[in-house]
């Protein structure tokens, strides 16, 4: 976990300097909303703002983080993701910046909180949710025994119990019903755990 903390506390710098929109996703959000489990990666959505995003750059190598520009600017190009190491751990950022609608959602959503001990933008709660719908899929086929050893399975149950008091039910219903994932959702209500 300090190697976790020590990143977002570099982060957190890094994003009060260049104040370029963001949130941070998968599981770093997982564990945050209670579901302590190992992750190798920090998922982050960031807003397409390249002259900030030139200075967010300038900023992750000046904070010890392997940016490849290369790499970078082709993957900014091509909208996927782009991985940067950092030099200090065996952790990586996962970076994506926003152009699908559900991506400038989320970023548009997300709120301040304290994570770690430090002050970032996160996705609420119903969109982590949401976001493990999207990677799971279709899921009808899928026996329970099987779909038990999946993480993001793992991870949507056990946020879901942990925090079912504090949901949005009529929010995750209709935007699973919106995502065309409602027999998803619809399936992972009816595992008892």
């Amino acid at each position: 976990m300090a190697e976790i903390e020590n990143i977002l506390s570099r982060l957190e710098i890094i994003f009060k300097a260049t104040k370029l929109k963001y949130v941070i996703v998968g599981g770093i959000a997982v564990i945050h909303y209670g579901h302590v489990r190992a992750t190798q990666n920090i998922n982050i959505i960031i807003e397409d703002d390249y002259s900030k995003i030139s200075q967010f750059i300038g900023l992750l190598k000046a904070y010890e983080f392997d940016v490849l520009d290369d790499q970078f600017k082709l993957a900014y190009q091509e909208k996927t993701n782009i991985s940067i190491f950092d030099k200090n751990s065996f952790l990586r950022l996962d970076i994506k910046v926003a152009d699908k609608k559900r991506e400038h959602e989320v970023l548009s959503h997300a709120k301040k909180e304290r994570i770690l001990g430090k002050d970032l933008f996160i996705a609420p709660l119903e969109y982590v949710l949401i976001g493990k719908l999207i990677y799971m899929g279709l899921i009808h086929d899928i026996p329970i025994s099987e779909l038990l050893e999946y993480q993001d399975v793992v991870d949507f149950l056990t946020l879901f119990h942990a925090n079912k008091e504090i949901i949005d039910l009529t929010f995750l219903n209709n935007k699973a019903k919106q995502i065309g994932l409602k027999t998803t959702l619809d399936r992972l209500f009816s595992i008892d755990i």
